[in-house]
Order: structure tokens, then C-alpha cells, then sequence
């Protein structure tokens, strides 16, 4: 990804911007991320040259996006303690000595402590279901992802996204059945759900909770995520 600016003569300001080249799109767009600014995404193929004329004909809008989003954006301060929802036993304390680190250096400290938590608790839960539950996989990982909250390779890796320690636990586990059911069913096909539902009756309510839980993600957490 590759950092550019243009001059907009209107407001003698500058914008900077990041570029993405994306397989996926099929036209130029612009988006505001979260902590990190204006975002183009371009097809490939698309000719760079144009861009900051592209960039220059939506500066009114970016503008009022940029000063839209600055306050919400802002660089969040850093806990003095951590909950995680999936035990409520579990609160990090003593991790947050941070002395005179760097702010970053003291983030980092944050993630680490909680991606090994992640591998503490996580993994127990979904091999506890997958013996119950009699649907084998073949090997977990633990990602921290955007939008995913799980995924199933075909190869029967299940993934994890370590924020489900922010969700109580009961829906983490509807999370892992629902991946422990793309073991037999590659798709979101009738049987699919029918598995689902047979295993957990109550799944379309654990989907609104998902739906609705990132924005229980702590905001030091989700600055991490766009730096």
C-alpha cells in the first residue's frame, strides 16, 4: 500500500492518502478508515495518473468525511484494565505496568498479552466442542481480523479471531459450531444451516450479537488493527 498527497488548490490544504490496488474492485472509490484517513482503492490496471485529479474532484466530501470522523478517530487511550467477556474471570492488571514506553511499545504489550490469552482459552473450547459435537478439524489458528470473526479452509483449518474474547462465551462457541459444521458442509447451503441449527437451536440470536459486538471491541484494540 502506497502513500501519496495532493495539494487541493480550492482550500490550499494538502490530503494525504493511501492507495490499495485491489483485484476485487471494479472502479476507483474512496473510503475513510478508521485511525488511518482516506483510503482510494483502485482496480488493477487503473492508470495512477489519474488519481490525484480523482482525489481533487471529492475533496469537498473528503473534507467533510476527514472532519466527520477526526474526533471518533482520535488516538484512544490505553486501558487501565482489560474484560474479556468470554471469562469474566480474567481481567488483565499486572500487564499494564508500562513504565516509560512508547505509546506503540506499550500497545504491542497490550496485544501480546492478549493473543496468548486467546491461545489459553480459545482452543480448549473449540476442541471440547469438536469431541462433543463429533466434527474433526485438522488444525486452529488465531488471527486478528476486521471483519471475520471465523473462517474453515477446505484443508480443515479453523480460524479464529482473537476479539471473540470480547464476546460472551456462549456465542463464541455458536461461532466455533458454526465452523465446525463447514468441516461437512463447504457452503451456506439448507443443510448447512440445518446442522447449525440442530446443534445450536438458538444460532440467529449469537448472529446478532456478532452483528452488533464490534462495538464492544475496546478502541485501543481497533486502532491497533489500522496501524
Amino acid at each position: 500500500m502506497a502513500s501519496d498527497f495532493i495539494i487541493d488548490d480550492n482550500e490550499n490544504t494538502v490530503i494525504d492518502y493511501s492507495l490499495r490496488v485491489s483485484s476485487r474492485a471494479r472502479y476507483a472509490k474512496l473510503q475513510i478508515k478508521p485511525y488511518s484517513g482516506l483510503e482510494v482503492v483502485v482496480p488493477r490496471g487503473f492508470p495512477k495518473k489519474v488519481i490525484p485529479e480523482f482525489v481533487k474532484q471529492h475533496s469537498v466530501w473528503i473534507r467533510r468525511q476527514l472532519q466527520k470522523h477526526g474526533q471518533q478517530y482520535a488516538i484512544p487511550e490505553l486501558p487501565e484494565r482489560i474484560y474479556l467477556a468470554i471469562n469474566e474471570s480474567i481481567t488483565c492488571t499486572d500487564c499494564l505496568n508500562f513504565g516509560s514506553n512508547t505509546y506503540q511499545d506499550n500497545l504491542s504489550k497490550l496485544r501480546t498479552w492478549l493473543r496468548n490469552r486467546a491461545w489459553e482459552i480459545l482452543p480448549p473450547i473449540l476442541e471440547s466442542l469438536s469431541t462433543g459435537l463429533g466434527l474433526n478439524y485438522q488444525k486452529i489458528s488465531i488471527r486478528s481480523q476486521k471483519t471475520r470473526w471465523g473462517s474453515c479452509s477446505s484443508s480443515g483449518t479453523i480460524s479464529l479471531n482473537d476479539q471473540l474474547l470480547f464476546v460472551p462465551r456462549q456465542t463464541a462457541e455458536y461461532l466455533m459450531i458454526h465452523e465446525l459444521c463447514h468441516t461437512r458442509h463447504m457452503n451456506h447451503s439448507v443443510r448447512f444451516w440445518r446442522m447449525v441449527g440442530e446443534f445450536c437451536p438458538d444460532y440467529r440470536d449469537h448472529e446478532l450479537v456478532l452483528n452488533r459486538a464490534r462495538r464492544n471491541i475496546p478502541d485501543w484494540f481497533q486502532y491497533s488493527l489500522y496501524r
